[in-house]
């Protein structure tokens, strides 16, 4: 079942429950990607982390794809090390590099030699790469990426003449400074996909798709012109 926000200019898509929203979202996963290596050697695939997106990446992990020719990368990052317990690397590695996914390489954000925030964003631009597949999820805040409303470094995140791709920004109601993709750079994947569950995260993105100056930070993907958001959810 499918419907849209009345003035949301994105799509979205409705789920009886979390297992079908899974399985649709990881069959545009596989087509995306698997479309991207028909015409190229390689296909990048950008994640969030946090423990929404676990059931999705253990789907994702046994997808009949040509792994080895996929980069994983991370949409964000919290300023901890790699092993750490709130590392988003951490729980690519323990959930999606996993079983057929295990052939992709990944592409993490923080120097483990040099945690400091400045730093950390300029290795994670070093090494940068544009993804084919975006997918991102999104707080009861309405915060995705690590795009925070009032974090500091918020404003240059959201600004779209912005020309470093990660920023750093320091979220003033979570834990960890971040490091982020810009919002001019998630705007810049052909795929962007945004899986939400539950009532309150539905609330909240019918609030931003109605409200043009919504303050919370996913309107400003819902309402960019030519933005190729994609929403699943599911109760």
């Amino acid at each position: 079942m499918n419907h849209s926000p009345s003035v949301s200019p994105t799509r979205l898509q409705a789920f009886d429950d979390a297992a079908a929203r899974v399985a649709a979202l990881s069959r545009v996963v596989h087509d995306e990607l698997a479309g991207v290596l028909r015409r190229r050697d390689s296909a990048v695939l950008a994640v969030s982390g946090g423990r929404s997106p676990v059931p999705l990446f253990h789907a994702l992990r046994r997808l009949p794809l040509d792994w080895s020719r996929v980069v994983v990368t991370l949409v964000d990052e919290r300023l901890v090390a790699p092993d750490h317990a709130d590392s988003n690397e951490a729980l690519v590695r323990e959930h999606l590099l996993r079983d057929a996914a295990a052939a992709a390489r990944l592409v993490g954000l923080v120097d483990p030699q040099r945690l400091e925030l400045e730093h950390c964003v300029q290795h994670a631009n070093q090494g940068a790469l544009l993804a084919d597949v975006v997918l991102l999820g999104m707080g009861d805040d309405g915060h995705t990426a690590s795009l925070f409303a009032g974090a500091g470094g918020i404003e240059q995140a959201l600004d779209l003449r912005c020309a470093q791709r990660y920023v750093g920004v320091v979220p003033s109601t979570a834990p960890h400074a971040r490091i982020s993709l810009s919002l001019r750079a998630l705007l810049e994947a052909p795929c962007l996909l945004l899986c939400i569950e539950g009532p309150a995260k539905r609330r909240v993105f019918d609030s931003a798709a109605g409200d043009t100056a919504s303050r919370f930070p996913v309107a400003r993907l819902l309402h960019h012109a030519g933005s190729p958001l994609r929403t699943f959810w599911s109760p």
